[in-house]
């Protein structure tokens, strides 16, 4: 009874909706002491707009899940009254151990001046003994089971809950309260939209910095063994560095604040991340010049892609790119002149597209200080990863022809790079899948244009010129393009204009994408064209954009528009993948490729 309880309080926090308040004076009472606060309000009207939501995304989950959540909403009000469930709530959360009664640090804050009627309403409607404790608050038995509660009577709110410490620390905050912790950057998308979440990462990261030491070694050790037993276990020293490194930032990590806000037009989540910034880093400001260009790319793209950051963190992806192909960490030394006059670039800034439904597609622009030393790089990086002594190298040969074509008084250099088949063969392990490699390589030799414009570098994966071309064409007229497309604009105006990091993803593409690769994996060709996808394209996507010594404000965007894509496309496309009766076993997935 105690756990179902609990998890109701939990469960309304996570529903509760609506604008908040324009002043938030109940910050100042939150104590330091909370790691994780959770704000939310209007759980009544909340049901509405997440049902809505629901509907909108897919029928069939709403089916289900509206009836349970009015079903929730109704128990709560018959519980604790209607003007608790119409009341702003605050949920708070110490990360320590559950006591022996199982029940979790936390402490709740309904803003509402009743402290009486809301104890009572606790209570199941009885009257509540209380009694003082040195600190302003008081203790009363638990309504829920054995042992005490503690609550106390604040200014427009009143706290409870099991947590002795979180309550005493409501009545006495300190100088340590959530109010003053917070920045004015943290405190916009706390207290923005539907449900604010805020986590004390340094303290978390501080109290648990020898557990998390120990999972890092656990986990590292693990991967060493897993080397020992693979075929191919240098490849390994990649998926360490990059754990390695996401076990770096936990460290790094100060505070995080975000919301959720939903409705029927769908999910948005925005939030900000403080962290303590490296040293002698030098961020980039972000301007969002070609940002705007994005939407004049083909619409049937499945990724669409904006960066703008310092030349030496490109240098730091294509160096894990490198170590992906060249698992030693030897890569070729041809490239090394080019990257050392790489790092004199300052600010990259480059958006493109992408599509990998039938073969490989991109188009990439690339703003650069010096378009040469780019266009340099791009060829060494290409010569470098023919190469490598990887299993995941298919590279044969690679041809570059100056001036091959001309488009709009722009010259393009071509560069062709023809595949192996022994390496592919090998990479397939003599099981079949070689088939596989090829349908995800696109034949059997991939072209690059590359062209120069001023201080633009164009960059076309097309196999023929004429299909480059008619790219180059659409994208100069600006026509018939992605951002003409009513789900593109949604996407992009939910993210930030200033990012330096923005991705947008084509749902119908998507799964084009993986029905491609499940028909070729399956050896079912039937799967490759999925029916049932809406007409309307749909896209969801996310942004991250730097502010201030190592703060990120980040952005997400699920519109209601995908829900059809994954119930009609993507479900059956995953039902009707699972094998036969009687079939004959398939090869298993080949190595995946990334662009």
């Amino acid at each position: 009874m105690m756990v179902a309880q609990v998890s109701m309080w939990l469960l309304a926090a996570a529903l509760g909706q609506a604008p908040a308040e324009a002043s938030a004076a109940w910050l100042k009472a939150v104590p330091g002491e909370a790691d994780v606060v959770v704000r939310c309000r209007g759980i009544a009207s909340a049901s509405g707009d997440l049902s809505a939501m629901l509907t909108a995304m897919s029928p069939t989950l709403a089916a289900t899940a509206v009836p349970a959540v009015t079903q929730f909403v109704d128990q709560w009000k018959a519980q604790y009254g209607a003007d608790v469930v119409d009341a702003p709530v605050v949920g708070l959360l110490r990360a320590e151990a559950p006591g022996p009664d199982g029940v979790p640090a936390f402490a709740i804050l309904v803003l509402k001046d009743d402290y009486k009627g809301i104890l009572k309403a606790l209570a199941n409607g009885n009257d509540v003994a209380t009694k003082a404790e040195e600190g302003g608050y008081e203790s009363f038995t638990s309504p829920f089971g054995p042992g005490s509660w503690y609550a106390f009577d604040g200014e427009g709110f009143t706290a409870f809950g099991p947590d002795k410490v979180l309550v005493a620390g409501v009545a006495k905050p300190g100088e340590k309260s959530l109010g003053a912790a917070l920045t004015p950057a943290l405190t916009a998308p706390f207290l923005a939209n539907d449900l604010g979440v805020y986590v004390n990462a340094a303290a978390l990261t501080a109290r648990y910095g020898a557990q998390i030491d120990q999972a890092r070694q656990g986990l590292m050790a693990n991967l060493d063994m897993a080397a020992k037993n693979a075929p191919n276990g240098a490849s390994m020293d990649f998926v360490k560095d990059m754990y390695g490194g996401l076990f770096d930032s936990l460290k790094t990590a100060e505070a995080l604040t975000l919301n959720l806000d939903f409705a029927a037009e769908g999910l948005r989540v925005a939030g900000r991340l403080d962290a303590k910034p490296a040293a002698g880093a030098k961020p980039v400001e972000p301007t969002g010049k070609l940002a705007a260009d994005l939407g004049k790319l083909d619409p049937d793209a499945t990724f669409y892609m904006y960066m703008n950051m310092s030349a030496e963190s490109v240098q730091k992806w294509q160096g894990l790119s490198l170590r992906m192909l060249d698992p030693s960490g030897k890569p070729s030394p041809a490239p090394a002149p080019a990257r050392e006059r790489f790092k004199a670039l300052g600010r990259i800034e480059t958006f493109g597209s992408a599509t990998m439904a039938d073969g490989m597609r991109t188009f990439n622009v690339t703003d650069a200080a010096d378009p040469k030393v780019y266009v340099a790089v791009t060829e060494a990086m290409l010569q470098a990863m023919k190469d490598a002594d990887s299993p995941l190298n298919f590279y044969k040969d690679v041809k570059v022809e100056r001036d091959a074509q001309k488009h709009g008084g722009v010259s393009f250099t071509r560069i062709t790079v023809t595949f192996d088949p022994e390496k592919i063969a090998k990479a397939g392990q003599g099981n079949g899948s070689e088939a596989q490699i090829k349908a995800m390589l696109g034949g059997d030799s991939m072209s690059y244009w590359i062209g120069v414009d001023g201080r633009r570098v164009i960059q076309v994966t097309a196999p023929t010129w004429e299909e480059a071309e008619g790219r180059l064409e659409r994208f100069a007229k600006g026509d018939s393009s992605a951002g003409s497309l009513a789900g593109f604009k949604k996407v992009t105006s939910d993210l930030s204009d200033r990012a330096s990091f923005l991705m947008v993803v084509g749902g119908q593409g998507l799964v084009r994408m993986m029905a491609a690769q499940l028909a070729v994996t399956t050896n079912r060709p039937e799967l490759k064209n999925p029916a049932g996808l809406p007409a309307e394209p749909a896209f969801f996507g996310a942004s991250l954009t730097p502010d201030g010594p190592g703060g990120y404000d980040f952005r997400f965007s699920l519109p209601s528009a995908m829900g059809p894509v994954f119930e009609n496309g993507l479900v059956p496309l995953f039902r009707n993948a699972q094998p036969r009766p009687g079939a004959a076993p398939v090869a298993p997935p080949a190595r995946q490729l990334r662009p």
